[in-house]
């Protein structure tokens, strides 16, 4: 059994364009998504939702006939292919960047493109899982792998690890974790310059 809390907060004057889930998608499984839009592109709303939404509908549909984490691939393919038909559909470039869980019993897999992040908390020690695909030229950074409509240059990878009662994994996207402590509360009243978002994981 997990507990789950959720804290997703839009930037200054502008839409949130970071979206979070969390689902039961078959008993003692529990899926969570974090999606940022990518902002220098169209409807990072939109495209948010498309992928974290596309990702649960195949996994809840196709978790029982693979393993979980060919599941998980597949599932991130599935959700490119689907922002893709859409970004055809309005003749627009949209992207996200995406982070995930996937809790059965008591093992945690886990995936992400792009600079969505996701830490393990145990204890008092909390580490960074992965790995940010971000490069810096100058004073400009861009994303080296993403959810965008187009092919993959690299196959998603898929990790998974043990998980034991009281640990807790955070999902976060670059508001959060830029300018608070992971695992620590916001105040309601908090503002930012850009959308914030936390997904916390704890296992009872």
């Amino acid at each position: 059994m997990i507990d789950v809390e959720v804290f997703s907060k839009a930037g200054i004057g502008k839409d949130n364009e970071d979206y979070a889930l969390h689902r039961e998608i078959a008993p003692d499984v529990a899926l969570a998504v974090v999606c940022d839009g990518m902002g220098g592109l169209s409807n990072g709303v939109d495209a948010s939702r498309i992928v974290a939404h596309s990702i649960e509908n195949y996994l809840r549909k196709n978790f029982c006939s693979q393993k979980p984490e060919h599941t998980i691939v597949n599932a991130i393919l599935y959700a490119n292919d689907m922002l893709a038909k859409e970004c055809l559909r309005l003749q627009s470039k949209m992207g996200a960047s995406v982070g995930l869980t996937l809790f059965v019993g008591d093992c945690c897999y886990y995936s992400w493109l792009g600079d969505v992040r996701i830490y393990l908390k145990q204890s008092e020690q909390t580490k960074l899982l992965t790995e940010d695909h971000l490069a810096i030229e100058g004073n400009h950074s861009f994303l080296t792998r993403c959810i965008n409509g187009r092919k993959f240059r690299y196959s998603p990878v898929v990790t998974d690890m043990t998980i034991h009662s009281g640990d807790e994994v955070f999902i976060t996207t670059d508001g959060y974790y830029l300018h608070h402590n992971v695992g620590t509360p916001i105040e309601s009243e908090t503002v930012a310059e850009d959308d914030a978002t936390m997904v916390g994981i704890r296992l009872k």
